[in-house]
Order: structure tokens, then C-alpha cells, then sequence
């Protein structure tokens, strides 16, 4: 209501509603588990449906669905994912997509570039993969359909791919977001973390630095489920790293581009 009654954009309002065992919101009714829908249209209408919830909320943004390819149940993302492989939840998941567009609510392809066959919990640690770029292409099918379906938002995993960036986990790599998500994969979209305050990030990084390694990296939003203070700390750094040229004015100018176009388009499909 303030950012409507002050003429601002509309806020970005979001959501971990996936179904199955990560449902925010138990009261409603579109709890389907990715696991158990099994075909394209299942999965359309399950978004369409969970949309319209969610939308009659107040929430504008959902953080599914999960894309990332589970082969084995001691995968740590198993029980959140669509079965079959690449080529099947590639399909799954451009279906859902397109039942959240179609219900208003903006959509998050999750975790780029994929948690699969990783069994370390990202909330606690970080998980490392050793796959060579050349390797890591069946996990990436499944971001390559969405995004030619144009899915508005990408969601970046806390996952470390030594082979590729052996500094940096992928959330906060230039490499896996500035060069193979954005210029191989051709995403123009918005993309944002996961969790900065998540183990896998904090066993290594301050809260500040992340939040400023993560923009230099090329994310746009920063999702951080943390308290009021550490955010103060967190907004102070970053401005304070603007100031000082180590992110510049135009990295800054890029990401507001991205958001307030997504949150024009938004609007317009909520006006119809």
C-alpha cells in the first residue's frame, strides 16, 4: 500500500511455495509435490492454480519450480524435484512456468545450475560438484528451455564447481552467472541469490561480503533471510563499496534496469 499510495514500483513479494515438503503456506489448497506430477499438463495447471492462491495473498513472486535433475535419493534436493531426466524436467518445469505466468505471478527457475548429485544440504554447507563446463550441460537443459520459454527469474544455488571457479561458489561467481548463464545461455532476465545467510555462504563469507561479491558477480537482488541489523550492516557495506568504486555505478544501473522492467511488465499483465 505505501509503494502504491507514494507512485513507486510495485513491491516484489516472495514466496518458497514449491508444494510437497517446502510449502510456506500449508492453509492452501495447491500443495502438489513436484515428484508426484507427472506429465506437462498436470504440471500447468498445478501453477495456474497455486498462482491464483498465492495471488490472492498479496504475493507477486514464487520461488519455484525446482529445476535442478535428482538421479539418486540421497541426493539432497531428491525430495523437491520433478523425476525423470533433463529432457523431462526441462518439459515439467517450462509447463509450470507457464502456469504461474499465466496466473500473474512471476516464476523462479531454481537452483542454477543445478544442486543434482550433491548430497551436502547447502542450508548447512557447501556442496561441491566436479564437473567440467562440457559436463555440466545436462544439468543446464532444463535453465535452457525456461529461458527460452523467457522466465522472468533465475535463482542462483550455493554450490562450488572447482573446475570452473575455484574461488567462488556459483552464487557468487562471475563466471557461472556473467559468462554461462548470461552471455552462453543468452538470460536477460533478473536473477537473484539464494539465501546469502544459508551455511554454505557464511562458513566463508561475512554477510557484507557476499552481499558485495554477489553484485559484482552480476545477481541483481540479494535474497537474505537474516535480522533487521545484519541488514543495516549488509546496506552500509554496499553503498559503501559504491562510493568507493569496487562495484560501479553502471553494475548498479544494469540490475535496477532488470527489476523495474519486470516490475513494469507485472504491472501490466496485473492490470488486464
Amino acid at each position: 500500500d505505501h509503494a502504491v499510495q507514494a507512485g513507486d514500483p510495485p513491491l516484489l513479494v516472495g514466496v518458497d511455495q514449491e508444494g510437497g515438503t517446502v510449502s510456506r503456506f500449508r492453509f492452501l489448497h495447491e500443495l502438489t509435490a513436484q515428484k508426484d506430477i507427472v506429465d506437462t499438463r498436470t504440471a500447468f495447471l498445478v501453477g495456474l492454480a497455486r498462482g491464483k492462491e498465492l495471488r490472492e495473498l498479496g504475493v507477486n513472486v514464487n520461488f519455484s519450480p525446482v529445476l535442478d535433475i535428482a538421479s539418486s535419493s540421497r541426493d539432497f534436493i531428491f525430495s523437491r524435484t520433478f523425476r525423470g531426466d533433463s529432457k523431462r524436467v526441462a518439459q515439467l518445469g517450462e509447463a509450470m512456468i507457464r502456469g504461474y505466468t499465466q496466473s500473474g505471478i512471476i516464476s523462479v527457475g531454481k537452483h542454477f545450475p543445478g544442486h543434482g548429485g550433491t548430497t551436502i544440504d547447502s542450508h548447512k554447507e557447501l556442496p561441491v560438484k566436479y564437473s567440467t563446463y562440457t559436463k555440466l550441460a545436462d544439468d543446464l537443459r532444463p535453465f535452457k528451455k525456461v529461458i527460452l520459454a523467457e522466465v522472468p527469474m533465475v535463482m542462483i544455488g550455493h554450490i562450488q564447481f572447482p573446475y570452473i571457479d575455484k574461488d567462488y561458489p556459483a552464487s557468487l561467481s562471475p563466471v557461472l552467472i556473467g559468462k554461462i548463464l548470461r552471455t552462453d545461455l543468452g538470460f536477460r532476465g533478473v536473477v537473484i541469490t539464494d539465501d546469502l545467510g544459508m551455511g554454505a555462504v557464511t562458513h566463508a563469507f561475512s554477510l557484507a561480503d557476499a552481499g558485495v561479491q554477489a553484485i559484482k558477480a552480476g545477481e541483481d537482488i540479494l535474497l537474505v533471510v537474516r535480522s533487521l541489523p545484519e541488514y543495516t550492516v549488509l546496506y552500509t557495506r554496499l553503498k559503501h563499496a559504491v562510493e568507493q568504486g569496487e562495484i560501479t555505478e553502471q553494475r548498479v544501473d544494469e540490475s535496477v534496469r532488470r527489476i523495474l522492467l519486470l516490475k513494469e511488465t507485472l504491472k501490466a499483465k496485473n492490470s488486464k
